[in-house]
């Protein structure tokens, strides 16, 4: 089966897979052996919480996290196994469950957070001021492509190839002829 790629769209397939293969790549540091969505996982709660304050509900980390809240809990599980997060009942509801870190889990959170700015930080400096905001741009663009898609998928259109709006019109508001 022929392609109907162009070389451009290739060149692109291409430098994704790129950050896929480096993805998969075992990562030392705080988060070695974890996975990316127990990271997110965490970086909510030390957000959204106080230390030693009740904690939130599973359905809001669910909600922040834009996933399932049996997601959730199966990470949840993994995280309290390891000591890094707690369940505790809600003071005005006893039958909510509110979850929260650990004193290690804040540790391991904190230290996390460390190695991510740095390391974003670090992108910025190779990058320089001009290149980062043109990737700032390029990525929300890249984003606000996909979400469209999504919503077109979920509405049940589905746009023959070459149909799709074209993106610098559509950031003006306007409709492609």
């Amino acid at each position: 089966m022929e392609s109907r790629l162009s070389p451009l769209a290739r060149e692109l397939m291409i430098t994704i897979r790129r950050f896929q293969h480096r993805g998969k790549k075992k990562h030392g540091g705080p988060m070695a052996g974890r996975k990316q969505s127990e990271g997110m996982l965490l970086m909510v709660l030390r957000g959204r919480v106080d230390h030693g304050e009740p904690g939130i509900m599973v359905s809001e980390i669910s909600r922040i996290l834009d996933v399932t809240s049996p997601t959730v809990t199966q990470l949840i599980k993994g995280l309290e196994t390891d000591g890094l997060v707690t369940r505790g009942s809600d003071p005005s509801d006893r039958r909510a469950v509110r979850i929260s870190l650990t004193d290690e889990g804040v540790r391991v959170t904190d230290s996390f957070i460390q190695e991510m700015e740095s390391m974003v930080g670090g992108l910025t400096d190779y990058l320089g001021e001009e290149d980062t905001r043109m990737l700032v741009k390029l990525l929300d663009r890249t984003h606000d492509y996909f979400a469209r898609r999504e919503e077109q998928e979920q509405a049940g259109e589905h746009a023959e190839p070459g149909q799709e709006r074209d993106a610098e019109a559509f950031d003006k508001g306007e409709r492609p002829l």
